[in-house]
């Protein structure tokens, strides 16, 4: 690509005209040129008119990646600005594509600016709890003809079922749409990565790809499961939660007080109870005995107890659990 060819097409990115081959045409030139050990640009003249034009457009819709000192007189400022704006340009194509739109949308927000949890009824009763500094914005359409919003930050969401019109919330490159539930949004490092931890109902969490809705990359979370979407990569993996809790079926808690138990009903038991897939490798294993109380223990300190009674060994693969061991003829 030509200096030129870059000239034009950063114009139509930025004024969002841009088609997809276009836009990968961008991507690839920037990526490129952010690695190059030669100058960019031919000369100060077009570095100062590229480098100001498109560096004024990114700090306008979002918050400025670098801080930057007025050394504008000096040489090695406009050297080095070349390389700082294609980073900003490349970072600003991968990492803030949202952030971008959401100054576009019509709608209402609003933003928790004090130090505590902010609770907010949305119009059909469903409720968004927004941690500090977080944000929310209901479209215009909310109830008519969408339920969707964007959000900023963290927050915890409590969804009123309605199956002819599905909760979509967008955050960052990320889409997670819901009938009825409830669930967190938790960015962590700087936004550079996104959990949805679910706690009740079913989730499913995809990436915001516009292009093509054929290529979204994606998981369906349950309670106990957790979606962790890396931004850079722009990739989703499906995990347990740090500390997997029974599901709240019913007001009573299920009683993990068990005599000459078979361990394959043990299993069975905390499948059940957690909503998660236990995967014993060995069949025989599962006619072991076992008599033990792990009532007021977490899952994985009563895994780790069943495993230490009948020699077995476990490990945590995405969101199963996998059981190995010898059966108890063996051991």
């Amino acid at each position: 690509m030509t200096k030129g060819e870059f000239d034009i097409l950063s114009e139509k990115y930025l004024s969002d005209e841009i088609n997809p081959e276009e836009l990968k045409m961008l991507e690839k030139w920037a990526r490129f040129h952010s690695n190059a050990d030669y100058d960019v640009f031919q000369n100060e003249a077009e570095s100062k008119r590229i480098s100001s034009r498109l560096w004024q457009r990114i700090v306008t819709d979002v918050e400025p990646l670098v801080k930057m000192k007025p050394l504008w007189k000096t040489n090695k400022f406009w050297a080095g600005l070349a390389a700082s704006v294609l980073m900003a340009v490349l970072c600003y194509l991968y990492l803030a594509p949202e952030k971008r739109k959401v100054s576009n949308i019509k709608g209402v927000e609003t933003k928790n600016i004090t130090s505590f949890r902010q609770l907010t009824i949305l119009p059909d009763g469903s409720a968004v709890t927004l941690e500090k500094d977080a944000a929310i914005v209901i479209d215009a359409g909310y109830g008519k003809k969408n339920r969707t919003v964007y959000l900023t930050g963290e927050a915890f969401f409590d969804v009123k079922r309605n199956p002819r019109m599905p909760f979509l919330i967008h955050s960052g490159g990320l889409a997670t749409e819901v009938l009825g539930t409830s669930f967190r949004i938790k960015p962590q490092n700087g936004d550079r990565t996104i959990e949805v931890i679910v706690k009740t109902g079913r989730v499913s969490v995809y990436t915001n790809n516009k292009i093509d809705r054929r290529k979204r990359n994606g998981v369906v979370i349950t309670p106990n499961q957790k979606a962790v979407y890396d931004a850079l990569g722009k990739t989703i993996t499906s995990n347990l939660v740090d500390n997997p809790e029974p599901l709240e079926t019913s007001k009573i808690r299920p009683d993990f007080h068990f005599d000459e138990t078979r361990i394959g009903d043990v299993f069975a038991a905390l499948s059940k109870a957690y909503g998660l897939e236990i995967l014993v490798a060995n069949e025989s294993l599962k006619q072991c005995i076992f008599t033990g109380n792990l009532n007021k223990m977490g899952l994985f300190d009563q895994l780790a107890a069943i495993c230490e009674v009948t020699g077995a060994e476990y490990e945590i693969r995405g969101t199963t659990v996998f059981v190995s061991g010898l059966s108890c003829l063996d051991l």
